[in-house]
Parts: C-alpha cells; structure tokens; sequence
C-alpha cells in the first residue's frame, strides 16, 4: 500500500515536467517525421537526413578539452594549449568520418518472410556504398531493438537483419527504422530515422487443438488421374516449387545430385475442405486461429484440402505455395471492413 502511495505521490510531483518535455519533443518529432519518409523505393541518405550528436564519452570528451584548456589558460602552459587543440582537432576529423560514415548512403527495404501471430518477423534492408570510402560500423535498429552491425566496402551493397514482434495478422509495417554509426571514435553518434515501407505478412496464430470435424472426402475407385495419386508409382519428375517433401525422391537425388518428386497414379488423394460454417465458434480471431491449424495439419498430412470463406474459396490442392494461398486468406480476412 505504501509503495502504491508513493508511486502516485512521484508520479504527482514529476507530472508537470513529463508535460514540458513532451510538448518540447513536439517539434522535434515533426521534424524527423517530415524527413524520415514514408518512401516506396530506395533512399540516399543525403545531408538533411544525416543528424549527429556527441555520445556520452563525447561529453566526458568535451569536459576534459574545456579543463584543458583552462589549466593551460591559468598556468600559461604551452604544452597544454598544443595538447588541447590537438585533442580538438582530432575530435573535429572524428566528427567530420562519423557524419560522413552515413552521408551517401543509399537504403532500400526488402521486408521480411511471412511469420504467425506472436512470432518475431527478421526484416532484411539493403545498403548500398557508391562512394570510393568504406564504411564500418553501421547499425540498425527497429524503435525497441537493436539489428546487425555491418561494415560496407567501396562500390557494394551490404545487407542488414533487424527482429520485430508481430502481434496482429496481416501485413504489418515494422515503421520507423534508425540507421546509425560510432565510427572511427565514438564520440560522435550520427544516425537517421526512415520508413521504407517494408511490410511482412502475419498469418493468424494456430490454434493449440481443434475439434473433429467431419469435412474429409475420400475419392478412391476407378478414378484414375495422372500424378496425383496415390497407389501406383509413374515415374520421377524434376522437383517445382510447392511440391510436397514427401515425394520428394533422396535416393535420385543423392545419385544425380538434383531434387526429383515422385509421380503416382491411381486413386485419387484425400480431400478435406476447411470450412467456415462447419466451425461453431463465435469469435472471429479463434475461428480464424482453428482454421489455421487445420490448414497447417492437412498439409503434414498430405491431404489436398480446400478452403471456404464467407465470400472466398480456394480449390482443393497440395504444397508450399497453396499453404500460403490459404493462411494469407485467413491472415486478410475482414481486415478491410
């Protein structure tokens, strides 16, 4: 209780200066807002958008320069005068490499691979050093964490990861990204704030169960359909993208040194339609999360499943590209009302 008092009595006192400095960041952050984008492609890092500041060992710095100075001033050293501007001027040409480490560098966003709800999503941006300089030592960051720090040689392009927690299905934009630098002495941390505009789709988080529901349709008998079934081996076939792993072929590949998938014919595979109204869930979220484990457990299965939304439908199929066919419905469902 008296801890709780306190808390409110701090909170009280210190009320009006949290005000001050809000109202005092105002302009500040319009500032960097009308220069840090919302850009659709990529962006050079031109002088305004370069900002610098001394570090705290920039200040300790600074402090020490200011004593040197007096003490030469005071005791008429002239050793103490040649050692303070020494100092001064190194600090200058550090100054001058750390804006000059961003100044001229072009970024561009290149997203980040879908995840589920809950997941951390790694976001990857381009940098790209015209210039005949290298540049060392740039980091990135998202508002909360920091991402890789990169060093880019003369006429390359460099890339960088940074992690966000996606909490929301959909495409998310991780917002606002900092690029910055301490190079060559840490005195100085020049850095820019940009929105490239990068997104990630977020697939609604899977259910931990779901009940049985009967919306499996076996098709078995004298169908017959070329390499879609199950009973009968065909032959190989080179490996496309979105064939399932299963039918994937190791022996040839080990021996011919190139993926295969396995052709079958015969009867038809299961089917299973994943649907809406089959599900007796009120809430819009867990139905959506229900769906999304069912979709994720017929395609470990092998099954050729469909889905049915209210309004939407996607045949029956199988492999990497119609999973993310069928979660991206599920993550854009009724986003747009």
């Amino acid at each position: 209780m008296a801890s709780i008092i306190a808390d409110r009595l701090f909170a009280t006192i210190f009320y009006p200066l949290q005000y001050v400095r809000s109202q005092l960041r105002k302009p500040f952050d319009k500032f960097f807002e009308s220069r840090s984008g919302p850009f659709s492609g990529p962006v050079e890092l031109n002088s305004s958008r370069v900002y610098i500041l001394p570090t705290r060992v920039g200040m300790i710095f600074t402090l020490l320069l200011l004593f040197l100075l007096l003490g030469s001033i005071n005791y008429t050293k002239s050793l103490g005068f040649m050692l303070t501007f020494l100092l001064a001027g190194l600090g200058n040409v550090g100054m001058l490499m750390t804006w000059r480490t961003l100044a001229g560098l072009k970024v561009n966003g290149l997203g980040a691979s879908p995840v589920f709800a809950g997941q951390t999503a790694a976001f990857t941006i381009e940098m790209e050093n015209s210039s005949a300089d290298q540049r060392y030592a740039i980091s990135v960051a998202s508002i909360n964490k920091v991402g890789d720090t990169v060093d880019i040689a003369s006429g390359s392009i460099k890339t960088a990861r940074f992690n966000q927690l996606m909490e929301k299905r959909g495409y998310q934009n991780p917002g606002r990204i900092k690029i910055m630098t301490e190079f060559p002495l840490g005195l100085f941390v020049a850095w820019t704030w940009v929105d490239l505009s990068m997104h990630c789709l977020v697939y609604p988080v899977p259910a931990a169960t779901v009940p049985t529901i009967p919306s499996v349709d076996s098709q078995t008998g004298e169908e017959q359909a070329e390499g879609v079934g199950l009973e009968d081996f065909a032959g190989l076939r080179k490996f496309q993208s979105g064939d399932s792993l299963r039918r994937i072929s190791w022996k040839a590949a080990a021996r011919l040194d190139e993926l295969y998938s396995k052709e079958f014919t015969g009867g038809q595979p299961e089917r299973q339609w994943i649907d809406w109204l089959t599900i007796d869930e009120p809430s819009l979220e867990i139905r959506l999360s229900m769906m999304t484990r069912m979709v994720l457990d017929a395609q470990h299965a092998g099954r050729h499943y469909g889905l049915r939304l209210p309004g939407q439908e996607i045949s029956p199929d199988n492999g990497a590209a119609h999973q993310h066919l069928c979660l991206k419905a599920l993550a854009l469902y009724r986003l747009d009302e």
